[in-house]
């Protein structure tokens, strides 16, 4: 459990709050934010004290809400309230101001304690907002043929007294993809260790396969690096191929033989690891061991609890097994015997076989980039998210049908892939340039553009 430290110790309030059984299973990310959230406020409420007049409470929140918009910091650097505080955006304010909204509403119905931001009546534009909202999620949902609850309704008829200001709507654009043509070079030469020697010895191949299964697979970092060793196979339907199953963390089956017994066990993968490794899943942990789960689209469910990785061309399956063969039988370390996981640590003694860590994989693909040549930033493809990117966007440009797609990229909604059929900036200024020149061909409808002469300098 995340928690909140005072100079009073742990504020025992959040955390009950979050063992309600409500919020007892949300995320650990969710717990994260609520923490950040309310400790915001904890130091607001420190650095200001609060008002013991009721009447004073919202505004007191409203001032609260415009420190985190414009910060505490003033033109000539002073600081009344020594927080030190820079702006934040609108919508991460949004994102606080609904967490303490949460908790403040748990506090109301579980003390005498005052509401800390009442609902008012809703006047006519945010009801219409709310119910156009309404009307968006309900086209989106599975059940809208249900029609919308009444309680939804209710609830667009009042608001918050205290509320952010709204985030200005912003266009979709396309996600950057890893630089077309590029892939090949990172990598055979991005991940290269040196010049001699044997393929395993000359690359490293653990980071090819990781870059191979987000390039090709479709798959984030995250979820390869929650991989058991067993979970990749030879392709029974395709010999020399492989076949990557991606297990729920904690709900995926785990098969072994009992040492014992000598008869196959099956249990799920927290219990494995936890009878077996006394280990939690690095889906639960925190620190630089965490691995995350992003809640994706499983293809098969109970007792199994995992999808396929669906690889696009098939030729990286062939290339995936080839490298993974080699990676154990003559990269991963003999006698591990701390954890089952595929990927781990090799370069540093004191922790080699250890699992792998995200940010040493993140730090060990910028220096590939580096050297085929490319500055690695997130905004340019160059980074992890570039690759599956890049992944979706040939999906989309190859004309796959939008159900497969989903099922490839393992999202739980056909719509979130629809990003990538947004046109790019490049595009858009053809298609403007191709429209302008087809309307001064038209005599009835041509137009030319005044000439101004360039003003003579002085």
């Amino acid at each position: 459990m995340r928690v909140v430290i005072t100079e009073h110790g742990i504020l025992w309030k959040l955390a009950a709050f979050f063992e309600t059984a409500k919020r007892r299973h949300r995320s650990a990310a969710w717990q994260q934010k609520t923490c950040r959230s309310v400790g915001l406020l904890y130091d607001w409420t420190t650095a200001v004290p609060a008002p013991t007049e009721s009447d004073k409470r919202v505004a007191y929140l409203s001032d609260f809400v415009a420190a985190l918009m414009s910060g505490t910091i003033g033109e000539d650097g002073s600081d009344a309230t020594g927080l030190r505080w820079h702006p934040m955006g609108w919508s991460g304010v949004k994102e606080v101001i609904e967490h303490v909204n949460q908790y403040g509403d748990y506090c109301l119905g579980s003390s005498a304690a005052p509401n800390l931001n009442p609902t008012t009546a809703a006047s006519f534009t945010e009801r219409v907002a709310a119910y156009r909202q309404l009307d968006v999620r309900n086209e989106q949902s599975l059940l809208k043929h249900l029609g919308t609850s009444r309680e939804a309704h209710a609830k667009a008829h009042t608001s918050r007294s205290v509320t952010a200001r709204r985030s200005p709507r912003i266009a979709k654009q396309r996600p950057v993809s890893f630089p077309a043509g590029r892939f090949a070079e990172l990598l055979s030469l991005g991940f290269r260790r040196r010049e001699k020697g044997r393929p395993w010895e000359q690359h490293s191949v653990r980071d090819q396969m990781l870059v191979l299964l987000e390039r090709h697979g479709g798959i984030r970092p995250s979820e390869a690096f929650n991989l058991f060793v067993t979970d990749v196979l030879e392709d029974g339907r395709n010999p020399s191929h492989a076949e990557v199953r991606v297990y729920h963390p904690e709900l995926g089956r785990f098969r072994y033989l009992d040492p014992q017994t000598q008869k196959p066990v099956e249990m799920t993968r927290l219990e494995f690891l936890r009878l077996r490794y006394q280990r939690i899943p690095r889906s639960l942990m925190t620190g630089p061991q965490r691995a995350g789960w992003k809640n994706l689209m499983l293809e098969f469910g109970a007792p199994n609890y995992y999808t396929v990785v669906r690889w696009f061309p098939q030729r990286a399956a062939r290339d995936f097994w080839a490298l993974y063969r080699m990676y154990m039988r003559h990269v991963y370390p003999a006698g591990i015997a701390g954890h089952p996981y595929l990927f781990v640590t090799l370069d540093h003694e004191e922790n080699r076989g250890q699992p792998y860590q995200l940010g040493a994989y993140y730090k060990n693909l910028r220096t590939a980039v580096r050297r085929i040549g490319l500055p690695p930033a997130k905004v340019l493809g160059t980074s992890s998210h570039g690759l599956r990117h890049s992944y979706a966007q040939d999906l989309k440009d190859s004309g796959v049908e939008r159900k497969i797609i989903q099922m490839c990229l393992h999202h739980t909604s056909a719509a979130s892939q629809d990003v990538y059929g947004e046109p790019e900036a490049g595009t858009i200024s053809r298609a403007l340039e191709e429209a302008w020149q087809r309307l001064q061909s038209n005599p009835r409808t041509h137009q030319s553009l005044p000439v101004h002469d360039e003003p003579s300098s002085a």
